[in-house]
């Protein structure tokens, strides 16, 4: 499995609710290689949606974060402003 972030990892946690309560309804006594393709589409459209749902909660954090280290590497606050300097023509 590919190193995942601490956000990553959260996200996969809050999947299991999910997967339980699917592989409840399908039967916990099913073996996995017997579910059925709607079975095991069921299954996956449960982790997957819980997972872009705890990824996206945690989006507006993940990004304030980030902002907050691209303003520390010194920018202006007018990024732009020697543009004129920069333009060939």
């Amino acid at each position: 499995m590919p190193e995942t972030t601490a956000q990553q990892r959260a996200a996969m946690r809050r999947c299991l609710r999910s997967f339980g309560q699917v592989a409840g309804e399908i039967g916990f006594d099913k073996p996995l290689a017997h579910y059925a393709e709607e079975e095991a589409m069921q299954v996956i459209g449960a982790i997957v949606s819980a997972y872009t749902e705890a990824m996206a909660l945690n989006a507006p954090r993940a990004q304030a974060a980030s902002m907050g280290q691209r303003r520390s590497v010194g920018l202006s606050a007018d990024a732009f402003a020697d543009l004129e300097d920069d333009i060939p023509w």
